[in-house]
């Protein structure tokens, strides 16, 4: 009988003024929302945000931060914008949180306070989680701590069924993939081009483009329960990859 997986669920208030989305939540007066973390292999971090705040207000204050290399908006809408961001460091929240093995679930802020909720597996220690959070980001406190079992986690946040698919890819197609849906490359009309989401991930755009068809082929091939040896003898509908707009 296969054993029950369990996580414990952390949730922590964050104030420390060096973390980006607390700072811009205070400068900007407005509420930000982390939407996804890439770290990339050569050390630096790929992170987005939706602000809900002028675009080239957003942009501005981005570009000032410390640690920012670069600072797009990806998309506007009527009350908020799409933030990409790389960072040289790694001493943000997510950085903290991924060395002791937990997972980021949320993280927002508003007015200069931030709230990040963070699940932790039963291989790693929770205490350790806390720890390092206390130590590394100033004016963080923990505001719970919950056990949930695999039942708990299908029904809050149904994350069994994407790490079933996400578990499939390899780091590399994992990170393409996440780049283009964030980046708006999926999107009709695109957001962002297969050489500005290969910039934002510091590889090459035929290397970005070779892993996101892929990784996007082998997502397919699963939803569709296709075996990959029915898929050998499909000729690809994609031409040779190249950075079409």
């Amino acid at each position: 009988m296969e054993q029950e997986q369990s996580t414990v669920e952390l949730k922590f208030e964050v104030r420390d003024p060096g973390s980006f989305f607390v700072a811009a939540s205070g400068a900007l007066d407005c509420r930000v929302v982390n939407e996804d973390v890439i770290f990339r292999s050569d050390g630096k971090v790929l992170e987005y945000y939706t602000v809900a705040a002028d675009p080239a207000a957003t942009r501005q204050f981005a570009e000032s931060f410390p640690g920012v290399r670069s600072a797009r908006i990806v998309r506007t809408d009527a009350e908020n914008c799409l933030l990409e961001l790389v960072f040289d460091r790694r001493d943000c929240v997510s950085s903290t949180l991924a060395t002791t093995h937990a997972v980021v679930k949320r993280t927002v802020a508003e007015e200069g306070t931030g709230m990040v909720v963070a699940e932790v597996p039963d291989h790693a220690d929770a205490s350790e989680v806390v720890d390092a959070m206390l130590d590394r980001h100033a004016g963080t406190a923990l505001l719970s701590k919950l056990h949930r079992d695999d039942s708990d986690l299908v029904a809050v946040t149904g994350a069994v069924g994407t790490e079933r698919y996400l578990a499939a890819l390899t780091a590399k197609q994992r990170d393409a993939v996440r780049a283009a849906v964030q980046g708006g490359y999926l999107a009709w009309p695109r957001r962002s081009s297969a050489s500005e989401c290969a910039a934002a991930l510091g590889i090459s755009q035929p290397t970005f483009s070779q892993h996101l068809y892929r990784g996007l082929e082998v997502l397919l091939l699963d939803l569709f329960d296709l075996a990959e040896e029915e898929s050998e003898g499909v000729t690809p509908s994609h031409e040779p990859f190249q950075d079409r707009q």
